[in-house]
């Protein structure tokens, strides 16, 4: 039997348009209320304001002494100036009674500055009150200083967070300190993952690989940990034998998940079942093959599925082929729809540390080590860049991304990097 798969032609889309065709299909899913420290990961799915004005008095930056500028400014170690102690205020106190000329109240860090003070001198620029009741001021350099105002860190009504703000161990703070104790964040996406292929072993059967009578299956645990980081549920449907029967079993195994990813099987050869099983099932493509290397024979379209349609990528087998376009296509499309407002891996300018070559008419995306810091960062191949390598992506901080027209870096030229990982 002929499917639609065998006589269809390859679109050989460029990169960016394929990827804006991927990212045209997302949105963002619905939102469910979560405690607070279960939303660490998550996507605001709502905007946060300021439920009180913080800090709501101006307070101590120091522990020292509240007094008056004019008091103690030219006051140094030749030339001390004496006050006399009327107070002491502490965190969680209130402000006290006023300060007048003359005068200082003993200060703790955070607490309230009292009435007619304007300056801290710091503990340490002071005779702590050698003599009980009086304090002599030893270095004036605080004068006016050493207060912060109240509202400095948020006011009554201000917008704190915006809808789709990843939430940080720094934003699970802001959220407290804006008293929510629940947040509305956008639900974790599911991403089914199919690998494919009879040669493919698990590390229970590795003795076949050391035989050289299979080779490791790299791909699912990989693309379930990119899956994970990407801030998306990976759910395994396990590795399908090269028989319709078993992929469409596996296929059907993963009708749940909000997405599916497929990977191998991807391409012409006989054994390549993926895409003529997703036929058989009612697949809907959008476009088959990009102008990139690696991974051209990705692509992307829609699985029937009672009443909806499943986003479906269907990535190549070979293991950089599968990591390049998870990273280009998949990881923003499972970032947007997991409500994220960032979907996009940060890019920066590097050096060339070595000649980077792209002999083809593609668009490449070669795995380099990043070497140094700032403008002086500089780029270099992590060793041989065939598809089927898995090495050299532990060693990568990035992936250099060469356009189309661009058939060579020469040394110290300048490369556009796509930081991943922990770059």
């Amino acid at each position: 039997m002929t499917t639609d798969f065998e006589s269809r032609s390859a679109d050989w889309l460029e990169v960016d348009t394929a990827l804006a065709r991927v990212m045209s299909a997302a949105a963002p899913l619905a939102s469910e209320r979560l405690p607070l420290l279960e939303c660490l990961g998550r996507s605001l799915a709502e905007e946060v304001v300021a439920e009180a004005t913080l800090p709501p008095w101006t307070n101590s930056a120091m522990d020292g002494y509240a007094v008056h500028a004019e008091d103690v400014r030219n006051a140094g170690a030749a030339t001390p100036v004496t006050l006399r102690v009327v107070s002491c205020v502490r965190a969680g106190d209130g402000p006290g009674r006023s300060i007048g000329a003359g005068e200082a109240a003993r200060i703790m860090t955070g607490a309230p500055i009292p009435p007619g003070a304007d300056s801290v001198v710091r503990v340490e620029d002071t005779d702590r009150e050698r003599e009980d009741g009086l304090v002599r001021v030893l270095d004036g350099r605080d004068a006016g200083h050493n207060l912060r105002p109240a509202g400095q860190d948020m006011r009554l009504g201000e917008r704190l967070l915006s809808r789709g703000h990843s939430i940080t161990p720094g934003t699970i703070g802001v959220l407290a300190a804006a008293g929510r104790a629940t947040v509305a964040v956008h639900r974790r996406p599911s991403a089914a993952i199919l690998t494919t292929g009879d040669e493919l072993r698990g590390p229970e059967r590795f003795d076949d690989v050391r035989a050289g009578a299979g080779v490791p299956n790299s791909n699912g645990p990989m693309l379930a940990a990119m899956v994970a980081a990407a801030g998306a549920e990976a759910v395994s449907v396990g590795n399908a034998a090269d028989d319709r029967e078993d992929l469409r079993a596996r296929l059907e195994d993963a009708r749940d998940s909000d997405v599916l990813i497929t990977v191998g099987g991807a391409s012409m050869g006989e054994a390549d079942l993926v895409k003529r099983v997703l036929d058989e099932m009612g697949y809907r493509p959008d476009f088959w093959r990009v102008r990139m290397r690696p991974g051209s024979p990705f692509g992307f379209g829609w699985l029937p599925r009672g009443g909806r349609l499943q986003p479906t990528f269907t990535l190549p087998g070979n293991p950089t082929s599968a990591f390049v376009t998870f990273e280009v296509f998949a990881r923003p499309f499972l970032r947007r729809i997991a409500g994220y407002e960032r979907t996009q891996r940060p890019r920066v300018v590097c050096r060339a540390a070595e000649v980077i070559r792209a002999p083809a008419a593609l668009s490449y995306f070669l795995r380099v080590a990043l070497e140094g810091d700032g403008p002086d960062m500089r780029a270099r191949l992590t060793g041989p860049q065939g598809s089927g390598l898995v090495s050299g992506l532990a060693r990568a901080g990035g992936l250099a991304v060469i356009p189309e027209h661009l058939a060579e870096v020469e040394v110290g030229g300048e490369v556009l990097v796509m930081l991943i990982g922990e770059a």
